[in-house]
Formats: structure tokens, sequence, C-alpha cells
């Protein structure tokens, strides 16, 4: 509870906008996205360990890329941490879904991956929900 008192301290500042529990749902999400980018790219460029069946998918341990991408879920799980302390889990839990957004964006940017038109319609549905649902948390932060 110390953080929370910390950062809303001084109300307007960075710090309190950094740790505002809604920023921290964009934050977990942006590192949720590039930890599975990173874990992506950690599967794909490792060498493959012939004592090491395959299928379990272990040698992407011996990347550096998956490492990193563990690194940012730790980042992600800490976000979410803080998030779950201040917010009904009902409101960030479907706030969160905005990764399912990212996620894509990412894929295609970075990793030139191919999205369908179905699947943006799909990221597009999403969108919209995330979006009233952020307008229902808005109300309940008034009537707070």
């Amino acid at each position: 509870m110390e953080e929370r008192d910390e950062a809303e301290a001084v109300p307007g500042t960075r710090l309190a906008l950094f740790f505002n529990p809604y920023v921290q749902i964009g934050v977990g999400a942006v590192l949720s996205c590039v930890a599975e980018l990173l874990l992506k790219k950690g599967a794909t460029s490792a060498m493959q360990l012939s004592w090491l069946p395959e299928w379990l998918g272990a040698s992407a341990m011996t990347s550096g890329w998956t490492w990193l991408g563990i690194t940012a879920y730790l980042g992600s799980f800490l976000s979410w941490l803080r998030v779950l302390r201040l917010l009904p889990l009902n409101i960030a839990y479907s706030l969160v879904t905005v990764a399912q957004v990212l996620v894509p964006l990412g894929a295609a940017a970075v990793l030139h991956e191919h999205v369908s038109g179905l699947r943006w319609a799909g990221i597009g549905f999403v969108l919209a929900g995330v979006i009233s649902l952020i307008h229902v948390a808005a109300e309940m932060e008034k009537d707070s």
C-alpha cells in the first residue's frame, strides 16, 4: 500500500499517472504483447538440441529472445498485480483484452505474419468492446 500512497501523495505527477490502474492495464497489455513477440522470435531462432525431443520446445530456452520475453511477462505480471489491488476484477479482466488487439498488430508489423480480414473484423469488435468498457469504468469512477 505504501507504493500507492507515494504515487497519490502528489496528484498530477508523472509517477501518479504511471501508477494509475488504467495506465497499468495498458502497460501490462503492451508488455504482454512484447513478451509474445519475443517468445515467438526465441522459439523460431533457437537451435534445436539433439538431446531434447523437438515437441517439448525446450530448446527455445537457449535463446536470449526467449529470456527477454520471460522478463517482459514478469513486468506484465507485476502491472497486473497492481491493477488487481485497485480495480474490480470484472472491469480489469475485460479491459486487459486489449492485448488481443495488440498481439495480432505486432505479429503483422514486426513478424510480418498474415492477419486475415475476418481476424481484423474480430479485432475491431474486441476494440469496440474495450472502448465501451472504458466508458463504463469512467462512469463508475465518477460515482465513487
